[in-house]
């Protein structure tokens, strides 16, 4: 397997236009919020700009050559979303020169909304609004 670095959304996109399958990305806008039922502490945190969860605002698949940047990307999203915090990301893969189907695209998207509502985003990668690669906590 061929080793490569990824610090921002740019090089993820990069890396996904050289596949040699078509590919469908899924993005997942998230913003961060306090959990129902959290504490004097946890507050305090989030208002320290740590803790807290990222919860899905709206989901989007596109073809990696639909945008040429992370600011491209900004742009277009704001037309669904004024204000996010971090997007998920995923690439679905096609077969034999084909893209996945559009019925494959829409439960991939919903499987990944559920994992994300559940805590379950060791699969994605996640990039801050800046574009910048996260590291995650889960607790």
């Amino acid at each position: 397997m061929k080793s490569f670095e990824l610090e921002s959304f740019d090089d993820f996109l990069a890396i996904a236009c050289q596949q040699s399958e078509p590919q469908r990305l899924l993005l997942v806008l998230a913003q961060r919020e306090l959990p129902h039922g959290h504490t004097d502490i946890q507050a305090q945190q989030f208002a320290d700009g740590i803790g807290g969860h990222l919860a899905p605002l709206a989901a989007v698949d596109k073809l990696p050559n639909e945008f040429t940047n992370f600011a491209d990307f900004v742009k277009e999203s704001q037309q669904v979303v004024k204000e996010w915090d971090a997007v998920f990301v995923a690439a679905l893969p096609g077969s034999n020169h084909q893209l996945p189907s559009t019925k494959d695209t829409d439960q991939a998207v919903e499987n990944m909304l559920h994992a994300i509502r559940n805590g379950i985003i060791g699969n994605f990668l996640v990039f801050d609004s800046e574009g910048y690669a996260l590291s995650l906590n889960v607790g």
